[in-house]
């Protein structure tokens, strides 16, 4: 195992994620896919093995420490597969919904749910506004938008009783608790390195107010 690897599975095992041989398979060629993809094309920004694990790795599966998920969960704005691919190597029996528009990063989410044999993924090479609102347990994006635009968006699927996650810079969520407080609540809420990873439940689906 590689020392970046021998870190990222330190950390799992240091939060109670759970890390077996497969586990590690899979993070090993999700890496390599990675890093050789990167090469071809601007996929994740740089191919240092540490950036992958720090940065995307460790980032995705910070909010696996504010409990447990829930059997399904929409990733909007995925790109090369973040949150959603490290938080179904961990748990894979996840029913993931993953939304990404542009056509090579929606390819290479394919090609890499195959190579890593990962089941229960569904893709679509859409906006967020064409996917249909269907109830799920989470929804979740790592940058999509503006904290105050992702909550909006994602109010349909709250509305069906999903929760929200919010992954964000402290200062970012300082800024903005006072405005999602308004049709929100924080029903989980960690924060690591300057950054908040935090679970939202909707109100009332009859709240009048909107966080324009």
């Amino acid at each position: 195992m590689t020392p970046e690897l021998e870190r990222l599975k330190s950390w799992c095992l240091l939060h109670n994620i759970p890390w077996n041989s497969q586990t590690e398979s899979r993070f090993d060629a999700y890496l390599r896919l990675l890093q050789t993809y990167q090469k071809q094309t601007n996929l994740i920004g740089d191919d240092d093995p540490n950036f992958i694990v720090d940065e995307l790795f460790i980032d995705s599966l910070q909010i696996l420490r504010t409990g447990a998920l829930g059997q399904s969960m929409l990733d909007v704005g995925t790109g090369a597969g973040f949150p959603a691919f490290p938080i179904k190597i961990v748990y894979p029996n996840i029913e993931m919904f993953l939304v990404e528009p542009r056509t090579k990063r929606y390819a290479f989410l394919q090609m890499a749910a195959r190579e890593l044999g990962l089941e229960k993924m569904h893709s679509y090479k859409s906006c967020i506004e064409s996917v249909p609102v269907n109830h799920v347990d989470l929804v979740i994006s790592k940058a999509f938008a503006p904290i105050l635009k992702w909550i909006d968006i994602a109010r349909p699927w709250a509305e069906l009783g999903a929760q929200v996650a919010c992954l964000v810079s402290q200062n970012d969520w300082n800024r903005a608790i006072p405005q999602i407080n308004k049709i929100y609540k924080t029903s989980a809420l960690i924060q690591s390195r300057d950054r908040v990873y935090a679970r939202c439940l909707l109100l009332s689906t009859h709240d009048p107010f909107t966080l324009a």
